[in-house]
């Protein structure tokens, strides 16, 4: 029979996820800005949207350090939980008394 799989919540697609928008939005900030200095009469316009992706890439970079900070403690505590295996009987009482009987 296959084990029941335990919910386990995967730090690595939230932080892959977060990165993807970090890098997005920094990269439509930069675009903008760019786009926004080459037509000056629309340039109200596109201030308000590279300051939108500036607020994105702000807020992903925070939520993206966080993330991170919480996975390398969920790791170091998961790891320190750790149960040893407990140590083999290499050999058992009962085979002893068997041969001398």
């Amino acid at each position: 029979m296959t084990k029941p799989r335990r919910k386990v919540f995967t730090f690595a697609k939230v932080v892959t996820v977060l990165a993807i928008v970090f890098v997005v939005s920094l990269g439509l900030c930069g675009v903008t800005s760019a786009i926004s200095s080459a037509s000056p009469s629309q340039q109200n316009i596109y201030i308000v949207i590279m300051f939108a992706g500036l607020g994105g890439s702000v807020l992903s970079g925070l939520a993206l350090f966080v993330t991170v900070i919480a996975w390398i403690i969920s790791a170091v505590a998961g790891s320190s939980k750790h149960n040893a295996p407990a140590p083999r009987q290499i050999v058992d009482d009962k085979d002893d008394k068997d041969q001398l009987s």
